[in-house]
């Protein structure tokens, strides 16, 4: 499962050809957005694609009664806004910075243009919008059939096999691994299917275990194998 998640948050930009990244760049134009901005919001009507060059963006949905639920959180390469673009539909989504950052801008027609005229991009388009599909249905199932303490697991495991930002500058030695993405309690909350009391409490309960430590806003596993046995013996 570590595998499909990576290969549904797969770095889109880097994967083009040099030919095929200057035809992209030439066609796109760049926005900053600040942290909390919102690139679009549900009800917006869909006319853009976007790829984030820096930093991460976090997309989500309200329920009928005002809680925010997490769907995915795009890192730098990935793709995002697409399916409501290309079906030409209002946004049911938002899509908000979760830190400064910089993202491509494509009109609906010059992506399409540039996927007509680059087939394997296409291909490869659709292959990391298909495996992020299969991972947020494979989720589904799990945040039925699994303990809070195991779908905490799973989403830290996932976090560490994905397209990350580069590890924080804190010292650290192997296996230790650096999620360097500004996640609140209440964010990995959302993203499980839990109260931020829980993830507090389970948190705290894996620090105490020397499973992970946590370093201005970010979470470092210090004991990655300890946590894929948790999952093996769940």
């Amino acid at each position: 499962m570590e595998e499909a998640w990576s290969a549904a948050h797969a770095n889109f930009l880097s994967s083009l050809s040099e030919g095929e990244h200057a035809a992209l760049m030439k066609s796109a134009r760049k926005i900053v957005c600040r942290k909390r901005a919102h690139i679009f919001s549900a009800g917006d009507i869909s006319r853009d694609v976007f790829i984030v060059l820096a930093g991460c963006v976090k997309l989500y949905q309200l329920s009928p009664g005002g809680k925010e639920i997490i769907l995915w959180f795009s890192f730098p390469g990935e793709l995002f806004g697409v399916a409501e673009t290309v079906r030409g539909t209002q946004r049911e989504i938002f899509a908000e910075a979760n830190v400064n950052s910089s993202v491509l801008v494509l009109t609906q027609s010059k992506f399409e243009n540039f996927l007509r005229l680059h087939p394997q991009s296409a291909m490869r388009a659709i292959g990391i919008l298909s495996a992020r599909v299969r991972t947020l249905g494979r989720s589904v199932v799990e945040m039925a059939a699994d303990d809070v303490e195991t779908r905490l697991v799973r989403l830290l495991l996932r976090f560490a096999a994905g397209t990350l930002p580069m590890p924080c500058k804190a010292q650290h030695s192997k296996p230790e691994i650096c999620l360097n993405i500004e996640l609140t309690h209440n964010d990995l909350a959302n993203l499980i299917g839990t109260t931020r009391q829980t993830v507090t409490s389970t948190l705290s309960r894996f620090r105490n275990q020397d499973l992970v430590r946590l370093l201005d806003r970010h979470i470092h596993i210090t004991d990655p194998q300890r946590l894929r046995q948790m999952l093996e013996a769940s």
